[in-house]
């Protein structure tokens, strides 16, 4: 599970406005610090989570990550900044964004709709990232900073909803994201309004926007680690979908290169079906987040597509015999 390494380009600058040496927390983490400079290589992406929220807890900050931006260069995220810049309009902008969320965060999973109010991108996170706030903030800051470049005007107009509690203090957070943002969603959408599709970038460059996408496709993690077996693959595709309540057989086989009936079959064959496949992942991450974390229980529910707290009490039941309080106070007694 990883990400670019230079998103963080900006984290070590930013802590020492606060007078943090970031290097103990680097050094108990195995963070190179140096990595956050290339522009190519990647970073665990749950140890960077950890080092954004061990960064705003010593500077008793919320918006730590949110407001890194300031000190943030841009392209230091690659081809994927670089793309961002370059996109000759407002939908091109959109539709790159969607396309290489894979690559800038390989345990996302996005989805984009277009109506004719706009466009809505919705993405999340493999449950088993905990904590993953200030990364959200951050990453979604720089994004926005390119949108705000693209159409400045426009972006005043983006509608923003976010996974995160909402903060002490939401100010920073109308003034570095979106003055129309919100929080405590199920998943985190932003909705690009017409106008912003429309608008011609003027520093865009449809060459150079072209090769930085062929490069964010050339460099993005495989769906599975090489001779993965296909249910190795279907299960991390499952994982990274987990929070949908329902995804259609029509939609993951040809994701796979099959049609719904030959994928159908070759499950049969390893003696197992998509709903089994589902089930197993939703019981084993819900084990790991009732005794691994302090996530509340209706937030794990949600996490793991669940649409309501009483399904995911009755599946956590059909599993480990007990409610889903009882296997949290078994495993801390």
């Amino acid at each position: 599970m990883t990400t670019v390494a230079g998103l963080a380009s900006a984290v070590i600058t930013h802590a020492r406005s606060y007078g943090i040496d970031v290097t103990p927390v680097c050094r108990a983490l195995d963070i190179d610090p140096e990595i956050f400079q290339s522009l190519t290589a990647r970073i665990s992406l749950d140890r960077l989570c950890r080092l954004l929220e061990a960064c705003a807890l010593l500077a008793d900050d919320e918006a730590f990550g949110l407001t890194s931006a300031r000190s943030y260069e841009a392209g230091s995220s690659g081809p994927f900044g670089y793309g961002l810049m370059a996109a000759p309009t407002g939908l091109d902008f959109v539709r790159f964004l969607d396309d290489h969320i894979q690559y800038v965060t390989h345990t996302s999973y996005s989805r984009l709709l277009m109506d004719a109010r706009g466009a809505h991108l919705a993405w999340t996170f493999a449950p088993v990232i905990v904590k993953r706030d200030q990364y959200v903030d951050m990453s979604l800051a720089l994004v926005m900073q390119r949108a705000k470049d693209l159409a400045p005007t426009g972006s005043d107009l983006v509608e923003l909803e976010l996974e995160r509690p909402p903060p002490r203090n939401p100010q920073p957070f109308r003034q570095f994201l979106s003055r129309r943002v919100s929080f405590g969603a199920g998943m985190n959408c932003v909705h690009f309004p017409r106008s912003f599709l429309d608008t011609q970038n003027p520093t865009g460059d449809r060459r150079l926007f072209e090769l930085m996408d062929l490069q964010c496709r050339n460099l993005r993690p495989p769906v599975a680690q090489r001779g993965a077996d296909f249910l190795e693959q279907v299960r991390h595709y499952l994982l990274l979908h987990v929070s949908e309540d329902d995804y259609p057989l029509s939609e993951i086989a040809p994701y796979f290169g099959l049609s719904e009936r030959t994928f159908q079959r070759r499950l049969a064959a390893h003696g197992t079906s998509l709903n089994e496949l589902r089930d197993g992942i939703r019981k084993e991450v819900s084990f790991s987040l009732l005794t691994e974390s302090e996530l509340p229980i209706s937030e794990i529910c949600y996490r793991l597509g669940y649409s309501a707290p009483s399904a995911f009490t009755r599946s956590v039941t059909r599993w480990f015999g007990s409610s889903p309080t009882e296997v949290r106070e078994r495993k801390t007694a």
